[in-house]
């Protein structure tokens, strides 16, 4: 896994290897994320199931007391690598596969991505279903 600060320029996955971002600076400092913003550290790694890892790392509020900034609130760098390194090493069980825990997290995020499509659907079917009553109405009125 190689974590570098991100200079603006997206680059291109090589085989098999995945690259995603984590928030370097502000509230939220430490939560990875699948494109880049200002102000993230870019990562590039041949395990996909890492970004799953540092989301837990995150959501676990373990990177809290690592957190300075009295304005704006940042992590540095080296601290995240030597707060996550034992971490994604402890994530390969004894047979070299990753714990399911892990997997789950992404099948979960799946589930959320669609549940927020079906929500636009039907917002879109209401504006839609709004529009034509309303059209039924003015004709009435006049």
């Amino acid at each position: 896994m190689e974590i570098k600060v991100h200079n603006g320029v997206i680059s291109a996955p090589e085989n098999n290897q995945t690259i995603f971002y984590i928030q370097s600076k502000g509230n939220n400092a430490g939560r990875p994320l699948l494109s880049p913003i200002t102000n993230c550290w870019e990562v590039k790694t041949f395990r996909s199931v890492d970004f799953e890892i540092l989301y837990i790392i995150f959501e676990s509020r373990i990177l809290e007391p690592f957190i300075g900034g009295s304005v704006i609130p940042f992590i540095r760098l080296h601290d995240y690598k030597n707060i996550i390194k034992p971490i994604l090493n402890n994530a390969i069980n004894e047979d070299n596969k990753v714990n399911e825990k892990y997997l789950q997290i992404r099948k979960i995020e799946t589930q959320i991505k669609k549940q927020e499509e079906i929500k636009y659907l039907l917002l879109q079917l209401k504006s839609t279903i709004s529009k034509e009553v309303l059209k039924t109405i003015k004709k009435h009125l006049l």
